[in-house]
């Protein structure tokens, strides 16, 4: 191989190498990330679900993951939701190695501020951070739960008049991408409109029939038919569907097994059923169902509670007309009022103020946002250029070698032009021999015939008609030797005009050739034919009959054997030849470099001028085979 195309094939093989190693790369890149990314989306949809005991049960198997000791404990503390602590329940999250490590920082400490530091303006801050981190890292699972957490923040307002909660709704909506964050969505925004368990509403019944259509996509077990009861049954009270309502709270009490995060539900649920009475003047039951609600205090906020049980048993034991109770009740639900006030004003201001230092963060994250997918918009097109031209440069090669494989088999083709042209050259000049050696055979033979042995047969008949003693022993000498030589000239006249020339044709005169041969006793020929039909054209027979000629020529020559046979087998258009000898071989490649080989090779030419085969077996000391197969 020339040293330009090893070099062209090396490129080319260095090229396809190395696309290999990125198509391989960058599949097992993607598949990575997908299977991690359906991994972490798995955990957010169990969060979202709010079903805590599965989202901690996924990740308590992976301990040595920081992410996933990360998961595990942000799953432990929803799941307890400040009503059980443990040991680690308050301490700090320190983990900073990565921003989705820092974002899950920031969601625990967010919630562990909430539950054991309820009106702390901290825990806003936490989820803020979270929220802020979330949008830089393009993580639409943590922007939700960075938003719900912050929607947490509002709920547990004693009363929500800010607007801003709003806007964080409306951040979650952009990010709804199946039912469950629809009913999050829906669930929060009812919250807003029902100002905690206020009932100054201003929803209308068709978003009511649009939570009930959402819910009903989830299985009665689910944790959202709880929140759905409990919330909704509110929502029928100011509608005055008031057996409705009923029904719905206790449904959500049902339903509340020991779930810690559902303990304040159970107690709103309770204080709602007691406020349905006291309305309709069942003051009694009121009470019975607030002290009901007692065992299940939320202990994350104990203030608010007090606060709800003085203020929804007041008015109880004004109707009973116990209004020494009524008055100590009522007025220890102002004081609790004030303070809640004093606590909610406070992480207002506090809200407020980082509110307006993280609006640029969050414009510095939209031109960091906007830079980066400039950034991977360019590499991506590196990317493809780099495969464009990788496949250009595959393309380019392949036309080369293709081009450079035309240029030689164009070159092959035009050598075997020309060598099937000298090929053609030396069959018509052995055809124009042979035509000659037949032409001056039967020249010979008819000046034999014709001349001398016209000659001799006067000669002879003078012999007969002269007047001298017939019984001269020199005459009778001579007349024998005249009969003698006139025989043998007639025989070779005879013999130069026969042949396949003759009326008897191929397989006739190959067998008295070999009978002439037999009778020697030197050389035992055989012949055996198969198939053999009508006679073929005077050409092709004369053609075969030379070429058989001189293979046995040859083996009498050549071969020292004692059998020769000679097999002639007719198959549709197809003849097949085969002389076989027993005597000693031969090595042909010796054979053709010694220059001895000129009749086996005139035989292989015309074979192939007649678009046949020829095949030499031959073995040193067993014998030779050969084979000619030839279309007829």
């Amino acid at each position: 191989m020339d040293m330009p195309i090893y070099v062209a094939n090396c490129n080319l093989m260095q090229l396809r190498f190395i696309s290999l190693l990125l198509s391989i790369f960058f599949s097992h890149f993607l598949w990575s990330q997908k299977i991690k990314s359906e991994e972490q989306k798995s955990y957010y949809n169990l969060l979202i679900e709010m079903r805590y005991p599965e989202a901690l049960a996924l990740t308590k198997h992976e301990p040595y993951s920081e992410i996933k000791q990360l998961q595990y404990r942000l799953s432990k503390v929803l799941l307890q939701s400040g009503q059980k602590k443990w040991k680690d329940s308050i301490s700090t999250c320190n983990h900073k190695k990565t921003a989705i490590a820092q974002i899950y920082c920031h969601l625990i400490n967010g919630y562990q501020t909430l539950y054991f530091d309820r009106y702390n303006p901290d825990s806003f801050d936490f989820f803020s951070k979270a929220l802020q981190l979330a949008k830089e890292e393009n993580s639409i699972g943590l922007q939700k739960l960075s938003i719900l957490g912050i929607l947490d923040v509002y709920n547990f307002q004693l009363v929500q008049t800010n607007e801003d909660c709003k806007i964080y709704l409306d951040q979650y909506l952009r990010l709804v991408e199946n039912e469950s964050d629809n009913f999050r969505y829906q669930i929060n925004l009812l919250l807003f409109h029902l100002r905690n368990i206020s009932l100054d509403v201003g929803l209308k019944r068709e978003f009511l029939h649009g939570i009930e259509r959402t819910i009903e996509g989830f299985k009665s077990n689910h944790p959202f038919w709880v929140v759905y009861y409990s919330t909704v049954g509110v929502l029928h009270e100011v509608f005055g569907n008031m057996k409705t309502a009923l029904d719905f709270h206790w449904n959500a009490i049902r339903l509340i097994k020991e779930e810690p995060f559902f303990r304040r539900l159970k107690f709103r649920s309770f204080i709602r059923l007691s406020e349905i009475h006291r309305r309709i003047n069942e003051p009694k039951k009121a009470l019975v169902y607030i002290d009901s609600s007692k065992k299940y205090i939320d202990l994350s906020d104990t203030l608010r509670a007090r606060y709800y049980l003085y203020q929804y048993s007041a008015p109880n034991y004004l109707a009973l007309g116990d209004y020494r109770n009524a008055y100590t009740l009522k007025s220890k639900a102002l004081d609790l009022k004030d303070t809640l006030s004093k606590n909610k004003n406070s992480s207002e201001i506090s809200r407020l103020n980082r509110k307006y230092q993280t609006a640029e963060k969050e414009r510095q994250i939209l031109i960091e946002q906007q830079k980066a997918k400039t950034n991977r918009n360019w590499l991506i097109a590196a990317g493809l250029a780099l495969l464009l031209g990788t496949g250009i440069a595959i393309l380019l090669q392949k036309n080369t070698t293709k081009k450079r494989q035309i240029a030689e088999q164009e070159a092959i083709l035009k050598q075997q032009r020309v060598d099937n042209l000298l090929k053609e050259q030396e069959l018509l000049s052995i055809d124009a021999m042979i035509a000659g050696q037949e032409k001056e055979r039967q020249k010979v033979a008819g000046e034999l015939h014709d001349d001398l042995g016209s000659l001799m047969a006067t000669i002879k008949l003078h012999f007969d008609n002269a007047k001298v003693s017939k019984k001269d022993p020199a005459l009778q000498n001579a007349q024998k030797l005249l009969e003698e030589a006139y025989q043998k000239i007639r025989g070779m006249a005879h013999n130069k005009s026969s042949g396949v020339m003759s009326d008897q044709g191929l397989l006739t005169a190959i067998k008295k050739m070999a009978k002439t041969i037999s009778e020697t006793d030197a050389l035992e020929v055989t012949v055996e034919d198969f198939g053999l039909g009508e006679r073929m054209k005077n050409s092709l027979e004369l053609s075969i009959f030379r070429m058989v000629q001189e293979l046995v020529a040859n083996t009498i020559k050549h071969a020292e054997a004692t059998k020769l046979s000679i097999q002639l087998t007719q198959h549709e258009d197809n003849l097949n030849i085969i002389v076989e000898d027993n005597g000693k071989g031969f090595n042909r490649t010796k054979v053709a470099g010694e220059g001895s080989g000129m009749g086996l090779t005139n035989i292989e030419k015309r074979v192939e001028h007649l678009e046949g085969s020829f095949t030499i077996d031959s073995i040193l000391g067993k014998g030779t085979s050969i084979l000619i197969d030839i279309p007829v």
